[in-house]
């Protein structure tokens, strides 16, 4: 329910995903997944955030998306490609399991949740490669209903960009 609803731009959609956050911090933590546990608990925030954020359009037309510049996304990417690597190097001090992936994953969901509270439709591409491998991640960890769950969230990432793409046409 929550990506349909952040797919059509509604903010109830923030709701769901606190919600399912919150769920999602026990289960991981229950499977030494330390770092997807901490990244649930941010979810729950910036699902507040944007909660909040998405409120604040009193207008009652319909809320905007934008687009970065290339240099912009350049600039995103490599700083959050940094942190993947200082999050893995401090990971692989713990009994973390599946250390280098969960960085890779915890740390591009933190930017793609930003840009998502943020209308940025480049999330959306984001969402495409961290959901594909959470699949893996959590494959490994023998959550197989996670990954499915997963696999349905790959599909509507696919949604949520055609969406937002039409309203950046419409803009």
């Amino acid at each position: 329910m929550y990506l349909i609803l952040i797919s059509r731009v509604i903010r109830w959609g923030w709701i769901f995903g606190i919600l399912s956050s919150v769920v999602y911090t026990f289960i991981c933590f229950d499977k030494s997944l330390y770092i997807q546990s901490v990244l649930q608990l941010i979810y729950v925030c910036t699902g507040i955030w944007g909660f909040l954020s998405w409120s604040a359009d009193h207008d009652g037309g319909e809320k905007e998306t934008y687009q970065l510049s290339k240099g912009q996304n350049v600039l995103i990417f490599t700083i959050t490609l940094l942190c993947s690597v200082i999050a893995y190097y401090v990971m692989s001090f713990t009994d973390q399991k599946s250390a280098l992936l969960d960085s890779f994953v915890s740390v591009f969901s933190l930017l793609a949740t930003g840009l998502v509270v943020l209308r940025i439709i480049e999330n959306w591409y984001y969402w495409w490669v961290i959901n594909a491998m959470a699949m893996v991640l959590f494959y490994q960890q023998n959550l197989k209903t996670t990954v499915m769950l997963y696999g349905i969230y790959l599909i509507l990432s696919v949604y949520g960009f055609v969406q937002w793409r039409k309203k950046i046409a419409r803009n």
